[in-house]
């Protein structure tokens, strides 16, 4: 129940990572429609910066749930079960070390801009803290995606992103073996 609550939420953040993906490609054009008609959008450049910064991070937790993220499995493929399972866990607590480093860090900082009354110092000042919410939500649900395959990595179940992996690794398989035909 807790797995399928929490790919809810990976799968809103995905879709949140898509609409800010898309809000690039509107500003831009936007941008290159005003300076065909002699004007700018102010702090433009500014906007697609902060929802690229929202993209990259609200999408990490999607696509390592689903098996996207590169991974380099010689090394493992060669390795028995209880070893192979043992680097999976080390790679995992790595990981959750790094990722959990990264969101208490970033958590701080959009604390303190947001106590401090920061601005952003392009022509339209807002707050700082408001862009810098994408970074921390999305790196704080990429920490808590990998602590929940840690999880179940040291239990010795599945971890959900090798299942979604495997899937879509067959998926392929399936795609190729019909465009062969």
């Amino acid at each position: 129940m807790l797995t399928r609550s929490l790919n809810a939420v990976y799968k809103a953040a995905g879709a949140l990572a898509g609409f800010f993906l898309v809000a690039i490609c509107v500003i831009v054009m936007a941008q290159i429609v005003a300076r065909q008609l002699g004007t700018i959008i102010p702090s433009a450049d500014e906007y697609a910066g902060f929802c690229l910064a929202a993209t990259s991070f609200l999408g990490l937790a999607y696509s390592f749930r689903s098996g996207s993220h590169i991974r380099v499995t010689l090394f493992i493929q060669a390795l028995g079960n209880t070893s192979s399972r043992l680097m999976l866990i080390l790679a995992l607590v790595v990981a959750t070390s790094v990722s959990g480093l990264l969101a208490y860090h970033t958590i701080l900082m959009v604390m303190q801009n947001a106590t401090r009354g920061e601005v952003t110092s392009g022509l339209i000042p807002i707050p700082l803290w408001l862009p810098q919410m994408g970074m921390a939500i999305g790196i704080t649900l990429f920490c808590v995606a990998i602590v929940e395959d840690l999880v179940n990595a040291i239990l010795g179940r599945a971890t959900v992103f090798n299942e979604n992996e495997t899937k879509q690794s067959e998926a392929d398989t399936r795609k190729d073996g019909l465009t062969d035909l």
